[in-house]
């Protein structure tokens, strides 16, 4: 986009939040109703096929009525180009939450996880996959409502599965095994990157990881990963027994649904930890954004006074390199003077 352009459409572009290969993604104003929404944008140089996939988005997400989940407001096309409109989240994502304050208390972690699985539960009974659970799609607002979010490759349970065998689709850190080896994929897949995010809010740690996509997945395909009870400094062997169980390979042994995997995190976090999760998660993102704040003034005030430090320092070296001067001029004066 231009920066000379500041509309598109009915849209006041205000900043850009998010750029990837396929698409940006903006905060603006929608000037009929003076709110501010994240509008998201496909390219215009992409293949039809992401186009296609970028408007099954909006088809999907649109359908989808749920208080954790994200909104979608509009949809529409200018030239090549084609734009979705979305809820805006003031808050923090997930992933910024994790990275700040991460391990998690297990009540706090099992809450949240909880709040995922309502907004997966709902997704599932309308026949609809996510497919790319992760931190980053997970965002908590300032007043404590989470959302789920990005429902880009998502998949209909109903339609004829149009992905190729082979094809990878999500985040390789958050897959699971069927994912990563490219088999057909089932409401458990979401159980199961919903159980690595639990993970890695009481460990700080991802059970998965390598140098490239291809020893992630291979990792995952072994299904081998340590245990979150001697990584989380809680030790809680009852989450560890509901994290081991929604990352199980085999679909037998794996929680069968998502509501099962939700019934198992409430009865964890308790009731009452369940009824103050709005007041907790606002705690939270206060923590993290306090943090944020005080990082960028650290930073911006250490940028401004190292100039200052150089022009002091390099002062200070001609003060000395005179001091110097001046001693031996002194010291070859006295040699010369002498009898």
């Amino acid at each position: 986009m231009n920066k000379d352009i500041r509309y598109v459409g009915n849209y006041r572009i205000l900043d850009i939040i998010g750029k990837g290969g396929m698409a940006r993604v903006f905060t603006a104003i929608q000037v009929p109703l003076d709110r501010v929404v994240v509008v998201k944008e496909m390219g215009k140089s992409l293949a039809a096929e992401f186009r296609k996939r970028f408007k099954h988005e909006a088809l999907i997400t649109a359908a989808l009525e749920h208080p954790n989940i994200v909104s979608i407001y509009d949809y529409f096309s200018i030239g090549q180009a084609s734009y979705l409109v979305m809820q805006y989240v003031d808050g923090v994502s997930l992933a910024d939450i994790i990275e700040s304050e991460a391990p998690l208390h297990p009540a706090a972690a099992a809450t949240i996880a909880s709040e995922i699985c309502l907004a997966l539960d709902h997704a599932h009974k309308h026949n609809v996959i996510h497919r790319d659970i992760k931190p980053t799609n997970v965002l908590i607002s300032k007043d404590g409502q989470l959302k789920v979010t990005d429902f880009g490759v998502a998949k209909d349970k109903t339609a004829r599965d149009q992905t190729h065998v082979g094809t990878l689709i999500g985040t390789p850190c958050y897959m699971s095994p069927e994912q990563a080896m490219g088999k057909k994929l089932t409401s458990q897949s979401d159980v199961y990157s919903t159980g690595i995010v639990l993970y890695e809010m009481v460990t700080g740690k991802k059970p998965f990881w390598g140098e490239c996509a291809e020893e992630i997945t291979a990792k995952i395909a072994r299904g081998k990963y340590r245990s979150s009870l001697w990584l989380a400094p809680h030790h809680s062997l009852r989450l560890t027994r509901i994290i081991n169980r929604a990352l199980r390979k085999n679909l037998n042994r794996r929680y069968a649904n998502i509501e099962q995997l939700m019934h198992d995190l409430e009865k964890f976090a308790g009731s009452k930890n369940l009824a103050r999760s709005r007041k907790m998660l606002s705690r939270l993102v206060s923590r993290v954004e306090s943090k944020k704040r005080a990082t960028t003034i650290i930073r911006k005030n250490r940028a401004r006074r190292s100039p200052r430090r150089s022009k002091g320092s390099i002062f200070f070296l001609y003060v000395l390199l005179g001091l110097v001067v001046a001693a031996f001029i002194y010291v070859l004066t006295r040699i010369v003077n002498l009898p």
